[in-house]
């Protein structure tokens, strides 16, 4: 019983980070085990390491509570809270995982929500569906929409949810340190000199949003920090930076990511207040007729 107690009382912690100094809740009920970055790597074992850290694949089901921050170019903010809800279900029935996010404020868009289902056969389309509660009507989403904006963002739903090892080639381009990011909502410096592999990625599908990334992924962590994209004729659109916590049970989570699109000068902050790892999350939490019942 002690034992039980002990382990209870070290899996909650209350972190301090930037934006603040607002705390932050993070709680497991058992480690995790993130993988390691291979010692003797090949672009290919990087970025398959990456996405596995991306969707959690250390841990049996995720939930993080958060916001985003909407910043247009004159500087304007306006907020939207959020809760998201990951079962990884490692293989089972074919399935990689099931994921669902949901927008719990402001009032006149509460109850949107965006569920997806992923299978481990990327050559299989992911189902999405997105449910407009003002309609009361669910909407299935296409691959093809993939490019479409994540909830009047400036991520498409594929960064956010569905992008996965496979829909890239890759090409290791070298070793460099990291000069560091500038965050917009508390105006500090993030990850300077961090020592990175660089990669460029390639999208399989043609005529796609972008032509290539070049990605910073943390030679430490294996953690992908920060990757910008370039259009067709080579010119550079849009930057995502990416800034991870990792607690001592190995449950690592994102604290924010940042993108800048730098066609529409708009910036958007994922911000991530709390984070709970394998509580026992239903499969049956995740389907149509939960989005219907509005059951979170």
């Amino acid at each position: 019983m002690k034992r039980i107690l002990f382990v209870t009382a070290i899996a909650i912690l209350i972190v301090s980070l930037s934006f603040a100094e607002e705390t932050y809740l993070h709680f497991s009920k058992r480690p995790c085990h993130p993988p390691k970055v291979p010692k003797k790597p090949t672009v290919d074992k990087l970025m398959k390491n990456w996405f596995d850290i991306k969707y959690t694949r250390y841990a049996d089901d995720v939930t993080y509570k958060g916001e985003v921050v909407f910043i247009d170019k004159s500087g304007f903010k306006r907020t939207k809270k959020w809760i998201r809800k990951r079962i990884i279900l490692h293989g089972k029935r074919g399935f990689d995982y099931k994921d669902v996010v949901i927008i719990t404020y402001p009032e006149y868009s509460k109850g949107l929500a965006v569920l997806t289902w992923a299978y481990l056969d990327i050559n299989k389309q992911n189902d999405i569906w997105l449910w407009l509660p003002s309609w009361k009507k669910i909407r299935k989403v296409s691959q093809a929409e993939e490019d479409d904006s994540f909830m009047g963002s400036e991520f498409t739903v594929e960064e956010i949810t569905t992008r996965r090892y496979g829909y890239e080639t890759y090409r290791l381009i070298g070793e460099d340190i990291f000069p560091g990011y500038k965050s917009s909502l508390d105006r500090k410096i993030y990850c300077k000199n961090v020592p990175c592999y660089k990669i460029e990625g390639y999208p399989k599908r043609k005529n796609w949003y972008y032509s290539k990334r070049v990605i910073w992924l943390d030679k430490r962590t294996g953690v992908l920090i920060y990757d910008e994209y370039y259009d067709r004729g080579g010119r550079r659109f849009k930057e995502i930076f990416r800034y991870d916590v990792y607690p001592e049970d190995g449950c690592w989570w994102p604290h924010f990511w940042e993108v800048h699109n730098f066609r529409t000068g708009h910036r958007d902050v994922v911000h991530i207040k709390s984070s709970e790892f394998n509580t026992g999350i239903s499969e049956r939490f995740f389907t149509e007729k939960t989005l219907e019942r509005q059951e979170w």
